[in-house]
């Protein structure tokens, strides 16, 4: 009898360990994703950048 050793990884959303192989990666479900997704498009998360930056790239 063999028995399969799966790897855990905690959501990003709700840290719930969950198996590496779901196509849900790297959340444990739909909704985590869901919900990540919206803290994205409802500004709640921000990658800041400062202005000297982006006058160099100009």
């Amino acid at each position: 009898m063999t028995i399969s050793k799966f790897k855990k990884v905690k959501c990003l959303t709700c840290n719930k360990e969950f198996d590496i192989t779901l196509k849900t990666k790297p959340f444990c479900s739909k909704r985590c994703s869901n919900v990540d997704l919206n803290n994205w498009l409802g500004e709640r998360y921000a990658i800041q950048a400062n202005e000297i930056d982006y006058d160099k790239d100009i």
